[in-house]
């Protein structure tokens, strides 16, 4: 073999060796991604403190999204409103009150989804029957290690509930910028779901320990991340997953971040 006719020999069994690789890895992601439903598993883009700290960009589009889960909590880029994942549709509560569903283009810098299918289906009724009631009674009959997803369904008296306006670069953390740039909904009468988790103490700086739920009114006239409601009647839903999945952020401002600061105090406030 003449040495021209040997470098082509040799770039091409590179280039063939690169591409089985690529193939490689894509199936085996393809895989995993496939695994997060056989394998009952909560899947997260980015952590909270990463959000928290201000890293409000991310490159995973709701297309891709899509592939993760059918049911979830989260936010757009440059926090631009709430997103709620419900039965594979993506909807975004804007900071002007409106709502509608997202495009598979729109992308998110923080999102917490699974492939939803109730293990059990609890009924609550009582008069004045509020979020706080709904969380003693949780919290008292589901294992404080476990990790949840709860659909809640009913009508509710009142309903409160938060969007953030889009931030402008440069960014603060989300405690600062939500002092000034969050439209709080006061709800009359409104029936809807409430989706979101149940997250255990360990999970903390990774998510959002405790209740993180956001809500979707029947009409598509009202949402938001939920501060509080009262209702006469609920209908909740309960998946626990087996486990969890974090894709860490790949937008460049994850690589740079100072993620060394304990920020549940600041948390606590927001949520």
């Amino acid at each position: 073999m003449n040495p021209f006719s040997k470098t082509i020999f040799l770039s091409v069994a590179l280039l063939l060796l690169v591409c089985g690789g690529c193939q490689v890895a894509n199936n085996s992601r393809s895989r995993g991604l496939q695994n997060l439903q056989k394998d009952d598993l909560m899947y997260q883009y980015s952590i909270i403190d990463a959000l928290m700290a201000g890293v409000f960009d991310g490159d995973l589009n709701i297309a891709g999204l899509k592939t993760r889960g059918d049911f979830g909590v989260g936010t757009f880029n440059k926090v631009d409103g709430e997103l709620i994942m419900d039965k594979g549709r993506v909807y975004k509560v804007s900071y002007d009150g409106s709502v509608r569903e997202v495009s598979d283009a729109d992308s998110t810098s923080a999102a917490f989804v699974k492939y939803f299918k109730a293990d059990t289906v609890i009924t609550l009724t009582g008069e004045n029957l509020s979020y706080e009631n709904v969380q003693e009674h949780l919290l008292k009959t589901l294992n404080p290690n476990g990790i949840y997803a709860l659909r809640i369904t009913g009508n509710f008296s009142t309903m409160t509930t938060r969007a953030a306006r889009p931030a402008k670069p440069p960014y603060h953390t989300l405690t600062e910028h939500l002092k000034t740039n969050q439209a709080v909904f006061e709800i009359k009468n409104t029936q809807g779901t409430c989706n979101g988790f149940l997250l255990p103490p360990y999970l903390a700086r990774t998510n959002v320990p405790g209740f993180h739920l956001h809500y979707l009114a029947a009409d598509m006239k009202a949402g938001g991340h939920i501060f509080k409601f009262t209702t006469s009647s609920v209908r909740i839903e309960v998946d626990m997953a087996k486990g969890f999945v974090i894709e860490n952020n790949t937008n460049p401002e994850f690589r740079t971040v100072n993620l060394k600061p304990d920020r549940g105090e600041e948390l606590k406030k927001i949520e």
